[in-house]
């Protein structure tokens, strides 16, 4: 073999060697495990791979990559869409849109409480939780911006609450553009925009409107799961509270696109919010702000209630409640310090008295009583008493309130003054050899009248009142009824308590002819999502159960004691009216509580009013001048109007 022919298969230091010349090479050796046999030199580049072991290395491969596939199939076509969200997630965020709050008012149209946008900064102690290391920083931020202490920032840090705190509210527009850009990039404290209600001042409706508040802990499951937002401010109390769903609204959604630092780039899709429902009522605002006008120059110093309602249909015109209290502060976050000022005054002005306050109905239940008598015909037009200053029942005298009496005495008569005698002989079975109703009847009708039971205001909170029978006094005092308990009765003392409303509800029945309307605050309701109006119609509790004789009779007793009677003081008022005075026994050693309830015109009543002063003495004293300010106000105003 020469150079020129070289072997590829010899190294170059064999190349002039031949195949014998080959240490440890032979022909003819039987090839088994290896390709390339013998004693190799460790000059070759090393043993070959047998082929047990490649096959082992090929088949593992193989069962690699089928697991690796079956792996990213699964992933890929039964958790594609999970992952998908996922990854979504990481670059995209869903917030709620709260709609703006639906507004109330009054009959003509008149906003009794509008919807004022605010700034308000939360601190979510959940998220600080899960974030520790921004303690600090919310620390400074809040130091630096001079809005806490250092001491108050950390002591607000530190509360255990599942719920966002709003640890400042009104926030001024610069101070929350400030924080906007601090707050950036925390999770755990935000400044939101925050609308809050503003009510109408001079116009007492905190108790008929009530306030928004914040969710409570114990609130919290319960709105959750209506699909609330924890930082929702909710009804509390009057219409807001009874009607939160209607004024609510329905949130609306909006998808953004967000960075790595969870700052929003560009809105993916919006779904707007539908307005909460705007809700008109049957008050009308001046009536209401005239009579808060009179009862702060008349009763300063003292507690109350005047509705005012349309005989005809039960629509409530007005609804006061004395004192009041500012709905404002408690829509704000009222301070604890105010709050406690609120319940330690004497006069409760936190108290509904219109549907809560419950009194002994003094002589107004005299119009009850007269017109059991007639329709029962115990009594007629034509009936009479004398009256000498009293009358006994065994060794026990009851009075009647004008010593020597007051003479002989029929039904008008006995409305016009208010003649106790006429009464006790209407209520007793047998007086002096008169037959009168008897403490059943007299029991049946006042629950006729709507006493004893609740009206079904559109409110939550209305009292039912109480009427006492001989069942309850064995129960509750462990004494027997006894023939004195109905004299009281009759004439509105004793254990029965009626509330200011249901006295404005049965005096209506007389007004209308013989009607008991369930009281209406909510004429109709506007739906913005269907833009139509919802008309509430009046609803009748009870009605046939007087005849037109009965009520023209006492209707006439009613007129009479304007014109010669205990309501004399409003005779001078251009328009005919009707009504009854009453003088109610309260807290021995306090004065009396003082009544009046009327209506006007006579001939075609519009409106019933119905006047209560806590412990304000004489019915006639107090209670009829308001009446007569107030009622004098409406009839230039709404009966004849100025042109």
């Amino acid at each position: 073999m020469t150079r020129q022919s070289r072997n590829p298969f010899l190294t170059a230091r064999f190349e002039d060697k031949d195949d014998s010349q080959i240490p440890n090479f032979t022909y003819g050796q039987e090839v088994t495990e290896t390709f390339l046999v013998g004693n190799v030199s460790s000059l070759w580049l090393g043993k070959i791979i047998s082929t047990s072991k490649y096959k082992v290395f090929l088949f593992s491969l193989i069962f690699i990559f089928i697991i690796l596939f079956s792996r990213l199939t699964y992933l890929q076509l039964m958790q594609g869409s999970k992952f998908q969200a996922l990854a979504e997630g990481n670059r995209s965020r869903l917030e709620v849109i709260l709609p703006s709050r639906g507004v109330i008012f009054d009959y003509l149209g008149v906003p009794l409480v509008n919807n004022v946008p605010t700034f308000t900064l939360f601190l979510n102690s959940g998220e600080l939780k899960t974030h520790p290391d921004e303690k600090a920083q919310i620390i400074s931020i809040l130091t630096d911006k001079k809005i806490f202490t250092a001491e108050e920032i950390t002591a607000l840090v530190e509360k255990n609450s599942y719920l966002p705190m709003p640890v400042k509210e009104d926030v001024p527009y610069e101070t929350a553009l400030d924080l906007e850009m601090a707050t950036a990039k925390l999770n755990s404290l935000k400044i939101t925009v925050d609308p809050q209600r503003h009510y109408q001042e001079d116009m007492s409706l905190a108790h008929l409107l009530g306030y928004l508040s914040r969710i409570t802990q114990d609130q919290k499951d319960e709105y959750l799961k209506k699909g609330y937002q924890l930082t929702e401010k909710i009804g509390f109390s009057g219409l807001e509270s009874y009607y939160q769903d209607l004024l609510r609204g329905i949130p609306g959604k909006r998808q953004i696109e967000v960075d790595s630092l969870g700052r929003e780039k560009k809105i993916i899709a919006e779904q707007a919010p539908i307005a909460g429902d705007n809700i008109f009522l049957n008050i009308d605002a001046g009536l209401q702000a005239k009579i808060v006008e009179v009862l702060k120059d008349k009763t300063p110093n003292k507690a109350g209630a005047v509705v005012a309602i349309e005989p005809k249909t039960g629509k409530i015109r007005a609804f006061v409640s004395w004192p009041t209290y500012d709905s404002n502060a408690f829509s704000q976050g009222i301070a604890a310090d105010k709050y406690n000022i609120l319940l330690n005054n004497s006069l409760k002005p936190l108290y509904n008295r219109v549907i809560a306050g419950e009194y002994p109905s003094g002589s107004t239940i005299k119009i009850v009583m007269s017109s059991a008598g007639l329709e029962e015909g115990v009594i007629n037009r034509n009936t009479t008493i004398l009256s000498v200053g009293g009358v006994y029942y065994d060794k026990w005298f009851f009075p009647d309130w004008k010593a020597g009496g007051h003479g002989v005495t029929n039904v008008i008569k006995a409305i016009a003054e208010s003649v106790n005698s006429f009464f006790y002989y209407l209520a007793l079975d047998n007086l002096d050899g008169y037959h009168g109703l008897g403490l059943d009847r007299m029991i049946e009708y006042f629950k006729l009248f709507g006493l004893g039971s609740k009206l079904n205001i559109d409110l939550n909170g209305e009292k039912t009142g109480f009427v006492p029978d001989p069942d309850w006094k064995v129960k509750t005092k462990s004494e027997v009824w006894y023939p004195g308990d109905t004299l009281h009765l009759a004439i509105g003392q004793g254990d029965l308590l009626v509330t200011p409303l249901q006295v404005a509800a049965f005096t209506s029945v007389i007004a209308n002819g013989g009607t008991l309307y369930q009281p209406k605050l909510v004429d109709k309701i506007f739906d913005p999502k269907n833009n139509n109006f919802k008309q509430i119609e009046s609803t009748i509790i009870r009605q046939d159960f007087l005849s037109s004789d009965t009520v023209s009779i006492v209707a006439e007793g009613l007129r009479s004691t304007i014109t010669s009677g205990s309501g004399r003081f409003l005779n001078s008022l251009p328009v005919a009216i009707a009504g009854k005075t009453g003088t109610a026994q309260s807290t021995p050693g306090k004065p009396e509580h003082a009544w009046f309830t009327g209506y006007l015109p006579y001939e075609d009543p519009k409106l019933v009013l119905t006047v209560l002063i806590e412990n304000g003495g004489e019915g006639s004293g107090i209670a009829v001048p308001i009446a007569r300010d107030v009622l004098d106000w409406y009839i230039k105003n709404r009966l004849n109007p100025n042109p």
